[in-house]
């Protein structure tokens, strides 16, 4: 679940992208809220027009409530999730599948939301507090590591694929590691030919970037093969992994897309939740209402 505090933080936020005609720091609330038809209640926010707030739900309640409209032109997100064996490592299948949580709540009010994982499996498509539901049911019967063989470039691609030319507002979040001996440049330029916005959340581990130097006995996560590594080797994969993120980060900008690293904060890292929030913001992900 997203705790009260979270749902507090993130109502302050919305999605941005160039799929929405609008860029970080101008306006999305009106988009949702001037169509006539009825679409959800939420709580009321400071700047929340008096006549949109349901009068009958405070007397009952004692709590300020605003009326929500459907937009006339409905923005539609997809939420990819890689499933892959190494998302299981490293607390990184727990990260993703939070800070796919917070975005759905995040665009329930605006967006119709549907979730993915890479291997092919889906949720119907919905919005509001239904839609919601429907969304966070389905991450959470996500299993990890359940399709070992299935890359995050080839998982781009059968998405893109399955998904069409896309008429009207598609935003498309990925959040995975991204970790593929494959280049990503394919998966890129077919996402960019259906016309897709994308943003891509490259979630790490603490241990992807910087492991202990010691001896170690590996084994592929998605695979079988493996290799006993000593601190020349970890020193030497150090460097290697900074330079495929760096790689990475560089195809994703150059096809004019968003990157952002997000690496798993330690269990008790505190306000780390909010610090996510403000990373996705100054990437231009959300953006303030």
């Amino acid at each position: 679940m997203v705790s009260r505090e979270t749902r507090g933080l993130l109502d302050r936020y919305a999605l941005a992208g160039t799929a929405l005609g609008f860029e970080p720091g101008e306006r999305l609330a009106r988009e949702a809220g001037h169509s006539v038809e009825f679409h959800d209640f939420r709580e009321y926010r400071a700047g929340d027009e008096l006549r949109y707030v349901d009068w009958r739900a405070y007397a009952r309640t004692g709590r300020l409530y605003t009326r929500v409209h459907r937009a006339e032109r409905s923005l539609r997100l997809h939420l990819l999730l890689d499933t892959s064996g190494s998302m299981a490592l490293g607390g990184k299948d727990a990260f993703a599948a939070g800070l796919a949580k917070q975005l759905a709540y995040l665009a329930q009010s605006e967006a119709v939301v549907q979730v993915h994982d890479l291997a092919g499996g889906t949720s119907l498509p919905a919005a509001g507090l239904p839609g919601l539901a429907r969304a966070w049911e389905f991450i959470d019967g996500l299993r990890w590591a359940a399709s070992p063989d299935v890359a995050p470039g080839a998982g781009l691609r059968s998405f893109a694929a399955r998904a069409g030319l896309v008429s009207g507002r598609a935003l498309v979040v990925v959040i995975s590691d991204l970790f593929d001996p494959a280049p990503l440049r394919p998966a890129l330029a077919t996402l960019k030919a259906r016309g897709f916005d994308v943003s891509f959340l490259q979630t790490v581990a603490p241990e992807d970037l910087n492991p202990a130097e010691g001896l170690y006995d590996l084994q592929n996560s998605e695979g079988h093969a493996r290799l006993l590594a000593g601190p020349a080797e970890v020193r030497a994969y150090r460097s290697a992994v900074r330079r495929f993120v760096d790689r990475t980060r560089s195809a994703v900008l150059r096809s004019g897309y968003r990157h952002l690293l997000l690496e798993v904060p330690a269990p008790a890292a505190a306000d780390s939740e909010k610090e996510v929030i403000l990373a996705l913001l100054r990437h231009g992900i959300i953006m303030r209402r």
